[in-house]
Order: C-alpha cells, then sequence, then structure tokens
C-alpha cells in the first residue's frame, strides 16, 4: 500500500490505512516537532545536551515569528538509549502525534530501532547524534533522512591526522571502546587507519558502557604503557576512565578521548592536559561564532558553557528552520529539497548536506569539520587543527 507523502505524521498513519488524512494545520496552529532523545539512563548526560541546543534554535526562530508565522512546539520523549522505547517513541510520534518532522535521536544502538520504526512513513528526519556506520548503510540512502554528526570513519581519519600532527609523533596506541555499534565501529576504523599511517595499536579491549570500575583494562594500560590511549565512551565513561587512571596511577602520555557532551569541570583535577577529539569547541577560530556562543549563553543560567553537543543539536534545528524558510512552504517535498540543496548558516560555518564517502545522500559534517581540545587546570584550548587552534599541544602531558 502507498504511503501518502505528507507533511503530517497522522496523515502518513491514516493514508497506510485507508482513512481520510487529517486536516492541515492551520496558521495559528504550531508546527510539531518530534524529538527523540536519551534523557535518562547511560546517555543522558549528552543526550539532555544536544537536546538544550535543539531548544535554543527553536526558541531563536520563535522569537522571529516561527516557521511561516507558526510557533513550534516541540514534542520531547525520552527514548532511554534502549531500542524498544526508542522504537514505540518513534511509531508514536509518526502516527499519533502529528509531527511535522523529526530532529533529535543519539545513541547508535537504539537510533537503528528508532529509524526502523519510523522508514516506512518517510518522515522529514533530522539525526542530530550517533555515528556508527551501520545507520549509514541503513537509511543514508533515503531521501528523508539527513545525518548532522560525523560517521565512525570520520573521527578516525580525523583522530589519525592528529596523531600525524603530533610532535614528537607517537608511535604506539592502546584503543579501549564500549562495546555498542558506536564503539565497535570505531575500532574498526581505528585499525583502519591508523598501522596505514604508522602507528602500532598495542591493545584493542573493549568495556560496557556505564560500567563502575575500568581498573581491568587500565591496569593493561598501565603494563603497556603507550604513547596514546584512545578511549571511545559516552560522557559518563569519559569521565571515569580519566578518574580511575588519576586513581591507578596510570599515565600514558597522552589520554585522548571522544567527546560526549561532559565539561571540563565534571573531571576536576583528572581532566589536566586530557585531550578531546569533537566536532566543535567555543575556542576554535571559526568566523560567526561568538554570535552563537553570546546568544546561547544568555538563556542559561550563570556558569553555562557551551559543548559541542549543544552546536550539534542547535545545527540540526537549525538546518530545519532554515529550509522551511527557503522552501516558503510547509510542504514535504518542498522543504526535503531545500534541506539537500542550500547552504546553512551554522556554528561550524557555512554548511551543506552533502553525499558522504560511504554514500549516504546527506551527511552534513565531516572529518574536515574535527577539532582537538586538551583541558588545563581551569577551561581548556584548541589545539589541533593549527587553522583552528588558540593554544599549543602538551605532549607528552604527564600528571
Amino acid at each position: 500500500m502507498k504511503i501518502l507523502k505528507t507533511y503530517l505524521g497522522s496523515a502518513l498513519l491514516a493514508a497506510a490505512l485507508g482513512l481520510t488524512p487529517a486536516a492541515a494545520q492551520q496558521n495559528e496552529d504550531p508546527v510539531r516537532i518530534g524529538v527523540p532523545m536519551p534523557l535518562t539512563g547511560p546517555l543522558a548526560q549528552a543526550g539532555q545536551t544536544i537536546l538544550a541546543g535543539i531548544e535554543y534554535a527553536a526558541k531563536e526562530a520563535n522569537e522571529s515569528g516561527g516557521l511561516l508565522g507558526q510557533q513550534i512546539e516541540l514534542l520531547i520523549e525520552d527514548t532511554k538509549s534502549e531500542p524498544n522505547t526508542a522504537a514505540i517513541t518513534g511509531a508514536k510520534m509518526a502516527t499519533q502525534d502529528n509531527v511535522f518532522a523529526f530532529v533529535g535521536g543519539y545513541g547508535s544502538t537504539s537510533d537503528i530501532a528508532l529509524l526502523q520504526s519510523v522508514k516506512r512513513y518517510e518522515p522529514i528526519f533530522v539525526h542530530a547524534a550517533s555515528s556508527s556506520v551501520r545507520i549509514e548503510e541503513g537509511f543514508g540512502q533515503e531521501d528523508w533522512y539527513h545525518h548532522v554528526y560525523i560517521w565512525d570513519y570520520h573521527r578516525q581519519k580525523a583522530a589519525t591526522a592528529f596523531m600525524e600532527s603530533m610532535d614528537p609523533k607517537p608511535k604506539t596506541v592502546a584503543i579501549a571502546y564500549e562495546d555498542g555499534l558506536y564503539g565497535s565501529d570505531a575500532a574498526k576504523y581505528s585499525e583502519q587507519y591508523m598501522p596505514q599511517a604508522g602507528f602500532e595499536i598495542v591493545m584493542r579491549e573493549p568495556f560496557r558502557a556505564g560500567s563502575p570500575d575500568l581498573s581491568p583494562i587500565l591496569n593493561r594500560v598501565k603494563s603497556i604503557d603507550p604513547d596514546v590511549f584512545f578511549f571511545v565512551g559516552y560522557s559518563g565513561d569519559n569521565i571515569q576512565v580519566a578518574r580511575q587512571m588519576r586513581n591507578l596511577d596510570v599515565d600514558p602520555k597522552l589520554l585522548l578521548i571522544v567527546a560526549a557532551g561532559e565539561k571540563r569541570s565534571d573531571f576536576a583535577e583528572a581532566g589536566v592536559n586530557v585531550a578531546v577529539i569533537g566536532e566543535w569547541a567555543r575556542e576554535q577560530r571559526t568566523e560567526g561564532i561568538e554570535k552563537f556562543v553570546d546568544g546561547f549563553l544568555a538563556t542559561q543560567t550563570s556558569g553555562s558553557d557551551v559543548l559541542a553537543a549543544h552546536a550539534q543539536g542547535y545545527t540540526a534545528m537549525r538546518s530545519l528552520i532554515e529550509a522551511v524558510s527557503a522552501a516558503g512552504s510547509l510542504d514535504r517535498d518542498a522543504v526535503l529539497e531545500k534541506l539537500g540543496s542550500i547552504t546553512f548558516q551554522t556554528p561550524y560555518g557555512p554548511l551543506s548536506y552533502k553525499q558522504s564517502d560511504g554514500g549516504a545522500k546527506h551527511q552534513l559534517l565531516t572529518n574536515e569539520n574535527m577539532v582537538v581540545w586538551q583541558y588545563r587546570e581551569t577551561g581548556q584550548e584548541v589545539v589541533w587543527p593549527a587553522e583552528k587552534a588558540g593554544g599549543e599541544l602538551v605532549y607528552p602531558a604527564g600528571r
């Protein structure tokens, strides 16, 4: 049965069931955007951070008149990082909640279930996060699917390029990775790119996300003493590994972690000289970055910071807003055409969705957008690439 491609989720369900679609939204009605995010569970910290960026973009748009005169209403649901919950949430938004589009998603394993649950309805879906190439392989060819965050191979390309730039150049790398799709794919691509660049991988160990005890892995790192310890986990894991390394006196020349929504203050003394690879940092030298930073901070409580995940969520929501504005319509196909063709002003600079190296039709960020920052006694400095850096890498880092 062919499903009608309207912008109303309820109309999609009605078409599938052979019923009369719901009436089009009137100008005084809000435009509902479905925001499925992990707000509890092991990915909650990053999920809440991405959500804050989405909310800021919606607030900014609403204060300027909304979407073509209609206010944006965010329908926020907690996926709990659980595949079953994510699938139920996605199906509910697509069939019962009259969502115009989806903006959100975080956590590769649960997001596969989420995307599978909405695939038959072909909604406008702007995927804020998740980097597993299995998502790219499963959904990247869909016209309705747009991916903001990098894919795993982008991160490993960038991590390899960063290590090649280091002076002295490291020789050995120990890798620990969470055992879900996210971490497993990261380890796979590390093994593809790093040896090609001359780095010897001396350890490759999985761990369960949210594990309270990483000492078995850390004791092995201590015995191997690698030049770089590359740790691929979520925000709680990142904080845990830095603190436990300090307690166990594990001291590789550099700890390199993947940004996942945590803040410098989360690490306390354990954060000094930890290097972080991510897609964005407020300290990077990028034209126009101050407007986003200042605007976002003006909406937050005193002492708040602006993180990579904030920029990620903001950019996802902002790209949809600008596509609607360019289309001059809430017609689904018109908005999709603009999403795939126009250039957006973002905290990363001007960007447009393009085909990825892996074949996804609509990819926004790549390894060329990635930066590395290093935590100091207080705050942080971007140390790579040179054109965006404001400081020098401390290496060997020491503790």
